[in-house]
């Protein structure tokens, strides 16, 4: 068994990760007692200032990577929200 630390600095999208991972088979979900939680909030925010000035800018590959990215984190949200309909992994295949 391995076990995986997910850390989610938006507490908005806490209920859709963890709905995304329990969809998964063999994969079990549960939260982090409320001390650890607390701490490890407090060093994402150091970590998240100190990421931020030692980063360099994004090139247009990275640009167009990250907006389809939260364009698919913006569909699966209304699919969650019953205002969109997503096509099944057969359905895909099937076009291919």
């Amino acid at each position: 068994m391995k076990l995986l630390l997910v850390n989610i600095t938006d507490p908005r999208k806490e209920k859709l990760v963890t709905d995304i991972l329990n969809e998964i088979e063999g994969v079990e979900v549960r939260k982090a007692p409320k001390e650890v939680a607390a701490k490890k909030r407090s060093a994402a925010k150091t970590a998240r200032s100190r990421r931020s000035k030692l980063s360099k800018p994004m090139n247009p590959q990275e640009k167009k990577f990250v907006k389809g990215l939260m364009q698919a984190f913006k569909e699966m949200d209304e699919h969650i929200a019953g205002k969109r309909k997503l096509k099944t992994l057969k359905e895909v295949l099937d076009e291919l």
